[in-house]
């Protein structure tokens, strides 16, 4: 089988605007969103031939390991702390057809017209979930097999099935190409997954409108430092959070004032340092959330009272995000917060 690897970076919202609840249901956003170095590994076990069977599938979870390699092929000279579910398989992330990678999977065999042939409803399939070693269980010739390493925490925030569903759509497209296969839509199939999925398509800096889907690719930042930090065991449900906003039916004229600032911001360049990035971080999300859960209200104050320069949740939470002057201010952050029992990491804008 073909070995295909990449990663599956995290990624935090600089600001977050819910607009108001749109017609389907679903609230209108403005969001500028940003990768992080922090990220998953995914490999996925292609046929060495142009067929793929999208119900032939295995996931294996894996532990915590060293960080990867990056993009650019310069290694980090850190490793990640334990992930939250100390160094095991999180039960609560599926290994099979309810996971967002194998959602991928099916996505692109039945949006592939060279591959329509094989394509057909997803059944249970063979899989299965392992901390350990990657899957060495048999498959048919024209199944596949994907060994993800788990770092980004789940239900945080920071995007992370998201992510590693987007990672996903880009190695089968560079699957495809070997065999001169044309694509699908990968963004219209993104967009379908979810709302962040197409933004970690194209990965760097956005702004986000919509529901998250309609995207406007913007200056990155520069490398700053930022600490990641949540309570073990603390999870926020979406859906639960965007009803605490409370908000109205969407107006014609809504308006985004946070996020046109910094977009603004952004496109002259003008944000050359963290103490000018500061006051233009955003969260609708902070206040109601920091209420509710008294966890989280703990940890902000923490992280504040150690000098970061401005913390926000990531999305709806439960992970947040402190802006820090400097790669040894963050990394001195972090260690303290993971002495203090919480989970935490140094990591930068990429």
């Amino acid at each position: 089988m073909m070995r295909l690897e990449g990663n599956a970076p995290a990624k935090i919202n600089l600001t977050l605007e819910a607009l108001g609840r749109r017609e389907d249901g679903y609230h209108e956003i403005a969001s500028v969103m940003h990768t992080l170095s922090l990220c998953d590994t995914l490999i996925l076990h292609l046929p060495d031939a142009p067929a793929l069977d999208a119900a032939q599938g295995q996931i294996s979870i894996g532990a915590h390991q060293p960080y990867p390699r990056s993009v650019e092929g310069e290694t980090s000279h850190h490793t990640l702390p334990p992930t939250p579910w100390e160094g095991g398989a999180d039960a609560t992330i599926p290994a099979d057809s309810r996971n967002l990678i194998w959602k991928a999977v099916e996505a692109f065999v039945r949006n592939c017209p060279h591959l329509q042939h094989l394509s057909h409803a997803v059944g249970e399939g063979s899989h299965y979930l392992s901390s350990h070693a990657p899957c060495e269980r048999g498959t048919e010739d024209e199944g596949w097999r994907a060994t993800l390493i788990k770092r980004v925490p789940a239900q945080a925030g920071l995007g992370g099935g998201s992510s590693d569903a987007a990672t996903t759509l880009k190695l089968l497209a560079a699957w495809a190409a070997q065999w001169g296969i044309p694509l699908p839509d990968l963004h219209a199939l993104a967009a379908h997954l979810g709302a962040d999925v197409a933004f970690f398509l194209q990965g760097a800096c956005a702004r986000a409108r919509g529901k998250g889907e309609i995207l406007e690719p913007l200056p990155p930042l520069p490398p700053f430092w930022w600490v990641i930090a949540k309570p073990y065991g603390v999870g926020v449900p979406t859906g639960w959070a965007y009803a605490q906003l409370k908000r109205s039916a969407l107006e014609p004229d809504a308006r985004a004032p946070h996020s046109e600032r910094l977009v603004d911001a952004l496109k002259r360049r003008v944000i050359q340092t963290p103490r000018a990035l500061a006051p233009l971080l955003h969260n609708d999300f902070d206040e109601p959330i920091l209420n509710n859960i008294p966890e989280l209200r703990d940890l902000r104050q923490r992280m504040e009272h150690a000098g970061a320069l401005r913390v926000l949740l990531c999305g709806s939470g439960a992970a947040q995000a402190a802006l820090c002057e400097s790669q040894p201010h963050a990394e001195s952050l972090a260690h303290t917060l993971t002495q203090q029992g919480y989970w935490a990491i140094a990591t930068q804008a990429v």
